[in-house]
């Protein structure tokens, strides 16, 4: 839907009367001013409108690609996020445990005081990383 502006002249002019009150054709100009201000902003909503309806066309069409590709989808989405993740969580018995991907091989996770003892840090049970 696409609204044109009013096309109407106002031409200033002196007043006859020097006071507030304003002639008929200066409140039809500041009538015409408006709406055609109001056009110009029901243009900028339509096409912000439009710019989320394309966006939801592509949300919509990768929900369909994730329903027919599921399993790649997924597995691509765990080994890029979650797959490098360190997670820390407690047993059933109460000790705290790190799940550490496979990709951390490298890498090796132990605890101040009965593993490790540092000088700089003899306070037990921090946690260190080594390399």
């Amino acid at each position: 839907m696409n609204l044109p502006h009013f096309r109407f002249w106002c031409q200033k002019v002196l007043p006859l009367v020097y006071d507030n009150s304003l002639s008929y054709y200066e409140v039809l100009c500041k009538v015409v001013n408006y709406i055609n201000k109001l056009i110009d902003s029901d243009k900028e909503i339509i096409e912000d409108i439009e710019a989320l309806q394309r966006e939801m066309t592509y949300v919509l069409k990768w929900i369909d690609d994730f329903d027919s590709n599921a399993e790649q989808t997924l597995k691509e989405i765990i080994d890029e996020y979650i797959a490098t993740m360190v997670f820390f969580g407690l047993t059933d018995d109460g000790y705290f445990v790190a799940y550490i991907p496979k990709s951390w091989k490298n890498i090796t996770f132990n605890t101040t005081g009965l593993d490790i003892f540092l000088d700089m840090q003899p306070e037990y049970g921090h946690l260190v990383l080594s390399y």
